[in-house]
């Protein structure tokens, strides 16, 4: 292949790079539930685990970076039938609930010390939807934790990704798992 860069081969190393990295993603797709994802290499998932109750058909899959402890969750759930369309501040408020919720959900399960980060929220749009993004603390047999969620919602579909890491990983496992998370598609 000729990059037409006679003086500067460099530059066509780099679009060489670039184009073989755009085309290694693992691509994950559940059909029943239209959800779509791209996964860097090294990455691999398992599932989906699917279950319905009176709110609607849901799903989780898990999502795995080789060769590391990381690991970050996908739960689905499809809405039926689907909420009238909403308003993007009215989606926002929704949104910022959650994490409340989330927070009263894990004491009752027993974790310790569950509390939400001070100033972790925020409000962003993945792929033309509303999303929220927030850091719970907690401690784990006394050691430090974190779980880093994110939550993108559409009328007719609730997603949610969160990972579980000691506190001082924070930083690193976010840098490895938000690419994955921006690609996310929702119906």
């Amino acid at each position: 292949m000729r990059c037409g860069f006679t003086k500067t081969p460099f530059t066509c190393s780099l679009v060489l790079v670039a184009v073989a990295f755009a085309y290694s993603q693992n691509v994950y797709q559940d059909s029943e539930s239209r959800v779509a994802l791209s996964l860097p290499p090294g990455w691999t998932w398992t599932g989906p685990s699917r279950w319905a109750d009176e709110k609607g058909a849901k799903s989780i899959s898990v999502l795995k970076e080789a060769g590391t402890t990381h690991e970050l969750r996908l739960w689905i759930q499809n809405l039926d039938p689907p909420e009238t369309t909403t308003p993007a501040d009215k989606m926002d408020r929704r949104l910022l609930k959650l994490p409340q919720r989330k927070i009263e959900q894990r004491t009752r399960e027993g974790y310790q010390n569950y509390r939400l980060r001070e100033g972790s929220c925020e409000l962003h749009p993945i792929n033309g939807r509303s999303a929220l993004t927030w850091v719970a603390d907690y401690t784990d047999r006394g050691q430090h934790m974190v779980e880093y969620w994110t939550i993108v919602r559409s009328e007719n579909t609730h997603a949610l990704l969160y990972g579980r890491v000691p506190a001082e990983q924070l930083d690193d496992f976010r840098a490895r798992v938000n690419p994955i998370i921006e690609t996310l598609q929702i119906r």
